[in-house]
């Protein structure tokens, strides 16, 4: 199917063989992509129950939300109610939003000690969420056990580039909770099939990442 079978190969041959041939590819393309697709999902399942394990008796000392999806921050907060209020940090917040709009917008603002949150407003993607975080915690010192929310097609890159940037002596242990998305709803399935992209264009930037 690749190759000729035919020393001399006529015009029509060649065009059906080519045909074939990106017939075949096309499908394992698609196979191989929609495996990944569907790997993400299954990586964020199994996260998030060695989140909730993790978690189940003592709280995190932070939770940390990456932005960039509609209903991360109200999920965080959720979370950070049921786990008695540790501190949240939101990274990559739109520059006119305060930790007091944001609490209110979502009509939590009665319930939450706002002193306990604080919000980034440079990052500007995932890599940038990751680098805010880090630094974050290397300013505060006492923070070591993390719980880190975000939609479940986005935790697989999360984890990656989390696991790349840290150096050495960081003493933190991450843990990750993925949003279940609705699938059946075509906004999200474009998310989920980009994502993949996504991963592939950021694993490649970081074999050139020194953490140093």
């Amino acid at each position: 199917m690749f190759s000729s079978k035919y020393i001399f190969e006529t015009r029509n041959t060649r065009y059906w063989r080519y045909l074939k041939t990106s017939f075949v590819l096309s499908i394992a393309l698609l196979l191989l992509y929609t495996t990944l697709c569907v790997v993400f999902i299954l990586f964020s399942r199994s996260e998030n129950k060695v989140a909730s394990d993790h978690f189940f008796k003592k709280p995190p000392d932070l939770i940390v939300v990456f932005t960039g999806d509609y209903g991360r921050i109200s999920y965080a907060l959720n979370k950070s109610e049921e786990y008695r209020q540790p501190h949240l940090f939101v990274t990559g917040v739109f520059s006119k939003n305060t930790v007091n709009s944001l609490l209110t917008s979502l009509k939590v603002s009665e319930r939450f000690d706002s002193r306990l949150i604080e919000i980034d407003y440079l990052a500007r993607n995932t890599v940038e969420n990751a680098i805010a975080t880090i630094r974050y915690l290397r300013s505060k010192k006492t923070m070591n056990n993390i719980l880190l929310i975000s939609h479940d097609y986005h935790i697989m890159r999360i984890k990656l580039i989390i696991n790349t940037i840290l150096r050495p002596t960081d003493n933190y242990q991450f843990y990750y909770m993925g949003i279940d998305s609705d699938y059946l709803r075509t906004r999200n399935l474009k998310v989920l099939i980009t994502e993949a992209f996504k991963l592939m264009r950021t694993f490649g930037f970081l074999l050139f990442w020194d953490p140093q």
